[in-house]
């Protein structure tokens, strides 16, 4: 199904006949279709499913919006939608939208589930190095051989173009901890052990700073 939400067609679909509603966003560069056959597994719910701008079969935003705009879109979606009491499921850059959503405190929100989510940034000092040493030999790029140029840059940034690379990387740099005490309904945090995008010593930080959070470790799943 399409919908048009600020001149932005996005693709979605509606699984289940349940009571309970759950809002799922996908991880960047994936699309619904990786959590459709999960929402059809599992009775008594009524799942929204969607492709976020610019990945799937919904279209690229105009401009390189930030995740706070990415937010406000996926809450218009669901208000022209009309959804109401749900929870929310956020695989990675989908679980930015849903810990900026839980911290609105709209009562509409009754569980946020947050799977290997984005939005913890923590630099250690080599990826610091790495930084200002990019920066450093950007100007001279072209007189480097390309297998020294390969170890610069996240595999997600090297493969996008366009909007989506702007949007990658104001997206990337968004550290969403200061929301995190302003989260007062129930949070799950779900991590795989071996996550090698995101580390399992993440879900510390949830741990310390929102209250009424549980932890969940998947062992020997990655991310």
């Amino acid at each position: 199904m399409k919908i048009l939400v600020d001149n932005i067609i996005i693709n979605y679909e509606i699984i289940g006949e349940g009571d309970k509603n759950i809002v799922i966003l996908h991880g960047w560069g994936r699309s619904l279709n990786e959590w459709v056959y999960i929402a059809r597994e599992i009775p008594g719910y009524k799942f929204f499913i969607l492709d976020l701008p610019g990945f799937g079969l919904s279209e690229e935003p105009q401009n390189a919006i930030d995740i706070f705009e990415y937010s406000e879109i996926i809450l218009k979606f669901l208000n022209k939608l009309m959804v109401s009491d749900y929870s929310i499921i956020g695989h990675s850059f989908g679980g930015r939208i849903g810990t900026i959503l839980a911290s609105s405190n709209d009562t509409k929100i009754k569980k946020l589930i947050l799977v290997d989510s984005g939005g913890i940034e923590i630099k250690s000092l080599k990826i610091k190095l790495l930084i200002i040493l990019s920066k450093i030999l950007n100007p001279i790029k072209y007189f480097l051989p390309k297998k020294i140029l390969r170890n610069f840059g996240s595999s997600d940034y090297k493969n996008i173009t366009g909007v989506l690379r702007n949007i990658f990387i104001k997206t990337i740099n968004q550290d969403l901890r200061f929301l995190f005490p302003k989260i007062k309904i129930p949070v799950v945090v779900i991590w795989g052990s071996d996550d090698t995008v995101l580390p399992v010593d993440y879900v510390k930080i949830y741990h310390s700073i929102i209250k009424n959070v549980s932890i969940r470790i998947v062992w020997e799943a990655n991310h």
